[in-house]
């Protein structure tokens, strides 16, 4: 239910209008496998297999409204995340290491590890609370290039694609 109250009134409206969309001719209500298929169809695009389309419809014969708002609600706080901490990390990226193209952000591993581990997590007085050096490299291990001249770059893209979608 959380996530229900981050939408705003016009972004409900918007979504009922692309449920009533996607309910397409039937009119009934429920967004089931047909409208989906006949929505792709619509769009030129090709068919989910079936088991996409019930993965969509979470394995029933259909969503109504209250299922489909609350669906698209959890979908964009998590949409709402991955761009709060990618805003959040572009802070460590130097405007010659941002790729507009590919929106990729690279940065600097010892830069960005300089900036987590000196951050206090735990309430003033309550002891040190910093993340450490080694929780850092275990965090980013498998995100990490290492460049000919010893400079380790974060693949930041690679990172928010593995923890936060």
């Amino acid at each position: 239910m959380l996530a229900l109250n981050t939408l705003s009134n016009n972004q409900k409206q918007q979504l009922r209008n692309a449920f009533t969309l996607i309910d397409g001719e039937s009119r009934d209500s429920i967004i089931t496998k047909t409208d989906l298929i006949n929505l792709y169809q619509q769009l030129g695009l090709p068919v989910p297999l079936d088991d996409q389309l019930n993965g969509m419809l979470k394995n029933s014969e259909g969503i109504n409204f209250a299922q489909f708002l609350q669906t698209m609600a959890e979908e964009l706080l998590v949409f709402e995340d991955r761009n709060t901490i990618y805003n959040a990390l572009k802070l460590f990226a130097e405007e010659a290491d941002y790729n507009r193209v590919s929106e990729e952000l690279i940065i600097d591993v010892d830069r960005l590890k300089d900036a987590c581990c000196s951050v206090q997590l735990g309430e003033i007085g309550s002891g040190d609370h910093r993340l450490t050096r080694q929780t850092f490299d275990e965090l980013v291990k498998g995100f990490v290039l290492e460049q000919t001249d010893g400079k380790k770059l974060f693949l930041t893209g690679k990172w928010l694609d593995a923890y936060i979608d």
